[in-house]
């Protein structure tokens, strides 16, 4: 046992060092919380944070969604998946569906005939048999993917950068504040980098276009707070930023190289997201067994954002997206089994938004070179690449 002396002293020193922390957390300063890049913590000293650039990205499974009739995107989805740099990514397959039968399909809308067209449904299907995985397994949260899509080569910090934002925005009381990092005091998750589980539903990470939420034009009170990453090398200068379903809020609030994350709002295709055990759960029951009288997007938008007789959900979505749709050289025809591109040839490949594109860099990554291509390059005029 220590002599009291001792023990007294201990116990004032706690009491100081408490004092310090209550002092110095204690502001309320409402700028825009900006982010630095930090190197990818390989050694794993961030705790869950450094979770976010492992294998699976910090989510216990990545699963690929895509038909076994188009082996060409599964040839691209491994080699890209083995190609990430830092260890590659651990990803696991969910075949596609292209036919469902109509007494399997959950009930439409009451009064309104439902008019979706085969793609569609089997879209549907196919994301529904991934949540349900997920809730068989047990999986306490997995990131799901449509099988066209790519990634920055540094996906794993821009996913790190993620973890940051959407662990403040998360926290309960304050899902409004626009934080400034070293003013806000935040509670360490246990359960995800991300936040703890049990905070989020979605994280809608690929899109083809969102709003931030306007405090003023607010009337489903989706909550309004947001966190800027600033000097994002990743992120495009504003002329090559390709908004397509969304607004242009960030290219005209933010300085170039910004990405926000924010609620979701008015979100639109499904291409990845994140999705926690309860959110698996809750869309698969709502999606799944309740009411099917949409695309598969469209639905997860309406219970997102809390509309079309659907409750509001807790999703998170980051702009410029951090997954996106590759278009390969060759017949728009081949873009999807979904949508019609029309008959035209694409002349030359790309990935919208994304700057070191991993497809785009196959040939520099089988050979080991590292002068990425990079589509988007500062001071460089826009691009036309048409629609698709």
């Amino acid at each position: 046992m220590q002599p009291l002396p001792m023990r007294i002293l201990l116990a004032g020193a706690g009491s100081l060092l408490l004092i310090f922390l209550l002092i110095g957390f204690g502001g309320t300063n409402m700028s825009p919380l900006t982010l630095s890049r930090a190197p990818l913590d390989r050694a794993g000293n961030g705790g869950l944070l450094a979770d976010a650039g492992n294998t699976t990205l910090g989510f216990q499974k990545i699963f690929v969604i895509d038909l076994p009739t188009r082996p060409d995107l599964r040839d691209s989805m491994s080699l890209a998946a083995a190609l990430t740099p830092d260890g590659g990514l651990d990803i696991e397959y969910i075949d596609g569906v292209t036919e469902v039968l109509d007494n399997a399909l959950p009930p439409g809308d009451k009064d309104k005939e439902r008019k979706m067209r085969k793609g569609t449904v089997g879209a549907w299907r196919a994301h529904i048999n991934a949540l349900r995985t997920i809730v068989e397994r047990n999986i306490t949260s997995a990131l799901i993917i449509e099988g066209d899509i790519d990634w920055d080569l540094r996906i794993k910090t821009q996913m790190q950068d993620f973890a940051k934002a959407s662990r403040l925005l998360v926290q309960p009381g304050l899902e409004d504040n626009i934080f400034d990092i070293s003013d806000k005091p935040m509670v360490e998750p246990k359960t995800s980098p991300y936040g703890d589980t049990d905070l989020w539903d979605i994280l809608w990470l690929g899109h083809c276009g969102t709003e931030m939420v306007d405090p003023e034009k607010n009337k489903a009170k989706i909550h309004t707070g947001r966190v800027v990453i600033s000097n994002d090398e990743t992120v495009p200068e504003p002329q090559h930023v390709k908004i397509e379903y969304g607004t242009d809020q960030l290219v005209k609030q933010y300085p170039a190289h910004t990405r926000v994350v924010h609620r979701t709002r008015m979100n639109v295709c499904s291409l990845a997201y994140g999705v926690s055990q309860q959110g698996a759960r809750k869309f698969l029951y709502e999606l799944g067994i309740r009411k099917l009288n949409e695309a598969m997007d469209l639905m997860m938008r309406a219970m997102c954002d809390g509309f079309g007789g659907r409750a509001q959900h807790n999703c998170l979505t980051v702009e410029p997206q951090l997954f996106q749709h590759y278009r390969p050289v060759g017949s728009k025809k081949t873009f999807s089994e979904i949508a019609e591109h029309g008959d035209g040839y694409n002349e030359v490949a790309f990935t919208r938004n994304i700057r070191w594109s991993t497809r785009l860099n196959f040939r520099k990554l089988v050979d080991g070179e590292k002068d990425y291509i990079d589509l988007f390059q500062d001071g460089q005029p826009a691009q036309d690449l048409g629609f698709g």
